[in-house]
């Protein structure tokens, strides 16, 4: 296999996408791996919503220790440091498992590989499973390229979310979920393959901000509708 230089933005806390992705590393046998580790910041006040639909709970494994259990590489980095670090150390991928705004110069500079769980350009944003089903949009998974703007950049793969008819909101946000992690591991086999990237760029479509509370808490009974119009069975 030929292996190539793989970074993977995240934090520097036990973090359950982070985990999933270097899993999958693992397992799909990448070992040139680095974790550069953002320091995580705990808000005073989080927002908590009423029907949490992201796996959290991660295996409590310190960041470093689990990539020193998996012989990958580790360094605590701040976000400004991030591009510096990769101008020294060339790498082939640069996979954000979890990030929090990065600096322009980072964005500009590097190819950052992003896995977002809405359909581009359509759903941006936060909470974009529940605005999908909110407002009767396309449940989908988008891997590309990041830029300055918010959810945008340029495509790199897209994946629609089947919806079966025995679902739940809750196997329905898993199912994305997983296919989030799986299109950002396989982003590193499908990039050689392709020579465009349709830009995403869009002023048609705003980004979302959290749902309020007022309209999730009838989330559960719209998702029913939701299912009987876009089941694909």
């Amino acid at each position: 296999m030929n292996q190539p230089q793989i970074v993977v933005i995240s934090y520097n806390t036990p973090h359950r996408k982070t985990q999933d992705v270097l899993f999958q590393l693992k397992a799909k046998g990448y070992e040139k791996v680095t974790v550069l580790a953002l320091p995580f910041v705990q808000r005073e006040n989080p927002f908590k919503p009423i029907y949490a639909h992201r796996p959290s709970t991660a295996i409590q494994v310190e960041t470093n220790l689990l990539c020193e259990r998996l012989s990958y590489g580790f360094e605590t980095v701040t976000a400004d440091e991030i591009h510096p670090y990769l101008e020294k150390h060339p790498t082939d991928f640069i996979l954000i498992a979890g990030a929090g705004l990065l600096p322009d110069e980072l964005v500009e500079n590097h190819k950052l590989i992003n896995s977002h769980p809405g359909w581009l350009p359509k759903v941006r944003g936060l909470d974009s499973l529940k605005w999908a089903i909110h407002n009767k949009q396309p449940l989908g998974v988008t891997c590309h390229f990041v830029d300055s703007e918010a959810d945008a950049g340029f495509l790199i793969d897209q994946k629609m979310v089947p919806i079966y008819s025995n679902d739940t909101f809750h196997s329905v946000a898993y199912r994305q979920y997983e296919i989030e992690i799986d299109m950002l591991v396989n982003s590193i086999e499908i990039i050689p393959t392709r020579k465009d990237f349709p830009s995403l760029s869009t002023t048609e479509f705003e980004a979302t901000r959290r749902m309020p509370k007022a309209i999730e808490q009838t989330i559960l009974e719209e998702f029913e509708a939701y299912r009987n119009e876009f089941t694909q069975d």
